[in-house]
This record gives C-alpha cells, structure tokens and sequence, in this order.
C-alpha cells in the first residue's frame, strides 16, 4: 500500500502536503479516489517504455487492490482496455509483464459481469 500511498501523492490525490516519508505507510487509503492514478498509469504501460516494469506493476496492484474503480468510473476503462492489447500484443515483455497484463485483462473481464 505505500507504493499506491506514494504515487497517489506524486500525482496530486493525496491533498495534504507531507514532510516525510512516513505518510505512505500511514494515509488512509480511502482517503484518495484513484481514478487520477489509473489514468496516469494507463498513459505509461507502452511496452516501449523504459518504465514499464514499475508503471505496470503500480497498475496491477491498484486494480487489485481497488477493482471498483473498473466500475464505478467506465471513463477510464476503454484507454486501460486498449493498453492492454497493446501490452498483450507484444513478443517483448518478461513473464512477469505479460502475467500482469493478463491479470489486467481479466479484472476487465469480470468487471463486465
């Protein structure tokens, strides 16, 4: 949670202002919506991208750990759908990248049910 902490704070989520690290262990984490972050994240998971690795893996754990968000707000949805058939698409990726853009692809799924 304190990496989901720490990205929700670079990109503005996060209101408050912090001297310190120690907010990412401690912040509410329903105190930030994350539908900022998943846009965010979703513009950075090109398999070209020399941060793939971090973006994506940040991506996977907030759909994990927030799979509401594929619902609640379908805006982000067709971007994320459309990253991910790139991601799939690609002979590039590690395992671990192409497992977590089919976890991805699955949370999509489901939340379709």
């Amino acid at each position: 949670m304190a990496n989901l902490n720490y990205w929700a704070y670079w990109i503005g989520e996060l209101r408050e202002d912090h001297v310190n690290d120690a907010f990412m262990l401690h912040a509410d984490p329903r105190s930030w919506g994350g539908v900022h972050l998943l846009e965010h994240l979703t513009r950075r998971v090109a398999p070209s991208s020399p941060h793939l690795p971090l973006n994506l893996h940040t991506l996977f754990t907030l759909i994990a750990s927030r799979p509401s968000r594929l619902t609640d707000w379908p805006h982000p949805r067709p971007p994320l759908e459309e990253a991910v058939e790139v991601g799939l698409s690609t002979d590039e990726l590690t395992r671990a990248e192409r497992d977590q853009f089919a976890g991805l692809h699955y949370a999509l799924r489901i939340a379709d049910r």
